[in-house]
């Protein structure tokens, strides 16, 4: 027994002896070493320079408000005095307006002044913390503080703790009993624990607050420290820098060839992040994209990269999609019959940063690039629904393999289900482009569409379905049709040339590329760099299951007014809303097509009768038909070669000279216009050297 106690005690006593040694170390700092104070005072710095950039931040963002007020109050100030000018004008008094309207607007002083500051706000979020070098004699100083602190804190805690005591036992002297004897045996038990397992404290080494470029001295940070595991961009929070950080990791880790990561700006779908390229093209930059994807923690799609300055090729933007930028598309507009105008806009989706994509669809051509599910139905509709609500535009449905419009045939004017009739469809859309530009005059360029002469849209699906001869037509309708107001809507799953049968992916003035391949690209873009730009279609997933879209509807465009590879999506019309808007706009009426013109009379025998009664320019013309077997057309050159020969005084004036068919043909319709006929000559561009022809037809319809 006596042993017993004898250990217990001698290890009490040790016990007291580690806490007072571990008290001793604690009040002398020597529980720290330099490695600890090294990275508290790098902390310390880090946190020095936040507050002075929070600072600068809120004066600079101070400065642009009062200038913002100044601004309005000037805009106000001006507003007023140019109603009071206007009120003294319509009194008769003097001073008018005062030069009408001179004088407003802001002044440009504050306008330069708030760039200036709006450009420090840039710079300063651009700037980047260097930590000054910790030196022997910052390491003793800040020991010296911290001992201090230490010092303070111990003062004012056994302070406070004897004034609680004397005051509980001034109170209840048992309860400050109870209250000494606990922390009695609380110090016993820790001084028992103590003298079993002695321990030094070993506090951990403060994590630094940012990370720097290379090891600091007085640290132990390895080259691995410093380059910690990448981590999913979510983590990030709303937190640039912490954005930053995350993208910056994932492109070290697949050795993406990057200078500088900028400051990231948050958006309504993520984050929008500016690179400086080190070496190399974006393009290279888009090859790693799937895997810098998968680090991020996004979805491979979900990742886009363009060049940002025309001007500075290493200057890229990425993009980072968090969450779907389109999962709450706007309504679908409601458009009653006859509201809308094909010469106005139609928006063909939301982009990515929630504006219109507006397209006038008269006079252009459009080619629609997409893989099975990736909802070229839901861009077909949205076209062919707001071309029905038009009053001066009709839509024709062809589609020589399927269903075509679905909901909305019913209000196509003409139809073709099979290749055949989607030949002979095509044939007379031809006919008619023809016709209308024969009947314009000199002096219009455009067909005018209106209720009785509409613009037609032919929605051609399925285009590789099309016979030899379909194809044919269809490619001399994108080359005339336009000046007619008659265009196509053309649909198809391969752009190539060997699809196609013809190298016309990139002549339509609205092209648009849904989930495609990535060899379709650079055709429809019609640049060999197009994925470097930042056209990115091919990265879109298709869905071929209803219930999961995927990337189905987005799509990337160029129109006229659309140039840069911009993510955008076209919301789908439902199937019963489009049922409902057929039958509203059936019972409110339609445009129509006028129907085909009669067949021309036949031609008369020359010196027939009925021939010596027509003007000589017309027997002139009809003898040159009949020469070549009364063809449908003749060439400029072919009937400049029978007038010189048949009359070489009047015509062959010009025989040998260089301009000798312009001049000829300026005659022809200067003696046309002499005997008040209206025979029109038309450029056709499907044959040998582009000629200028006449039609046979035309002649006897302007004689009858």
């Amino acid at each position: 027994m006596a042993t017993t106690g004898y250990t217990g005690n001698r290890g009490l006593r040790a016990g007291f002896a580690h806490l007072r040694a571990e008290y001793g170390r604690w009040w002398r700092t020597e529980d720290q070493s330099d490695n600890h104070i090294a990275h508290r005072v790098l902390n310390d710095q880090f946190r020095t320079w936040q507050r002075f950039q929070q600072r600068h931040k809120g004066e600079v963002q101070q400065n642009i408000g009062l200038l913002q007020q100044q601004q309005k109050f000037q805009r106000q100030s001006q507003m007023m005095q140019m109603n009071a000018q206007r009120q003294r004008h319509r009194r008769g008094g003097a001073g008018g307006y005062g030069g009408y309207g001179g004088g407003m607007g802001a002044s440009p002083m504050i306008a330069y002044r708030m760039m200036q500051w709006a450009g420090l706000r840039m710079r300063i979020s651009q700037q980047e913390f260097r930590h000054l070098e910790v030196t022997p004699q910052m390491l003793s100083d800040a020991r010296g503080r911290l001992r201090s602190r230490r010092h303070t804190t111990a003062f004012f805690t056994i302070t406070a703790l004897l004034a609680l005591w004397i005051g509980l036992w001034s109170l209840s002297s048992f309860a400050a009993f109870v209250v000494a004897v606990g922390a009695a045996l609380i110090l016993t038990l820790m001084a028992w624990s103590a003298g079993r397992r002695p321990t030094r404290r070993r506090p951990p080494v403060p994590r630094l607050l940012f990370v720097p470029p290379r090891p600091p001295a007085h640290t132990q940070l390895a080259e691995a420290d410093l380059e910690p595991e990448p981590f999913a961009i979510r983590e990030a929070g709303n937190d640039p820098r912490a954005a930053r950080e995350a993208v910056r990791r994932a492109l070290k880790k697949h050795k993406a060839a990057v200078a500088e990561v900028l400051v990231p700006e948050p958006t309504t779908y993520g984050w929008k992040v500016p690179l400086v390229l080190e070496s190399g093209t974006a393009g290279q930059l888009i090859n790693v994209l799937k895997q810098v994807a998968t680090t991020l923690r996004v979805g491979e799609s979900r990742l886009l990269a363009q060049a940002s300055d025309p001007e500075d090729a290493a200057l890229v933007d990425l993009r980072v999609l968090t969450r779907d930028p389109f999962a709450n598309p706007l309504p679908y507009p409601q458009r009653p019959p006859l509201s809308c105008s094909i010469l106005n806009p139609l928006s063909l989706g939301m982009s990515l940063e929630g504006e219109a994509t507006p397209v006038v669809l008269a006079g252009q051509h459009v080619i629609i690039v997409a893989d099975t599910g990736g909802g070229k139905t839901a861009m077909v509709q949205t076209i062919a629904e707001y071309v029905t609500a038009c009053h001066d535009a009709v839509v024709v449905d062809i589609d020589p393999a399927k269903r075509g419009l679905k909901a909305l045939a019913p209000l196509a004017v003409m139809t073709a289900r099979t290749p055949e009739e989607s030949e002979a469809v095509l044939q007379s859309l031809l006919d008619r482009a023809l016709r209308r530009i024969a009947s314009m005059p000199p002096t219009q360029d455009m067909w005018i569409p209106t209720f009785e002469d509409p613009a037609i849209l032919a929605v051609v699906e399925e285009y590789p379905k099309l016979t030899k001869q379909g194809k044919k037509l269809a490619v001399e309708l994108l080359r005339l049709g336009r000046e007619a107001m008659i265009t196509e809507v053309i649909i198809t799953q391969d752009a190539t040339e060997d699809t196609l049968g013809d190298a016309i992916a990139g002549v339509p003035g609205v092209r648009i590329m849904m989930p495609c391949r990535v060899e379709d690209v650079p055709l429809v873009v019609g640049r060999k760099d197009a994925v470097s730009q930042g056209w990115l279609p091919h990265l879109l997933v298709p869905s071929p299951e209803k219930d999961f879209p995927a990337d189905a509807g987005r799509f990337y465009c160029i129109t006229p007014r659309h140039r840069d590879p911009v993510l955008r999506y076209v919301s789908p019309l439902p199937p019963d809303e489009a049922a409902r808007r057929t039958k509203e706009r059936l019972a409110a009426g339609r445009p129509t097509l006028d129907p085909a013109p009669p067949p021309p009379p036949a031609a008369p025998a020359p010196g027939s009768q009925q021939a010596a009664s027509y003007p000589l320019i017309a027997q002139q013309l009809l003898a040159a038909f009949a020469t070549h077997s009364n063809p449908e057309l003749l060439t400029l050159a072919q009937l400049t070669e029978f007038l010189v020969a048949s009359d070489p005084a009047v015509w062959g004036r010009w025989r040998g000279t260089k301009n000798e068919r312009t001049r000829v043909g300026a005659l022809l319709q200067v003696e046309l216009k002499k005997a008040g006929l209206t025979v029109a000559s038309i450029r056709r561009t499907d044959l040998p050297d582009r000629p200028m022809v006449y039609c046979l037809a035309d002649v006897l319809r302007a004689v009858a």
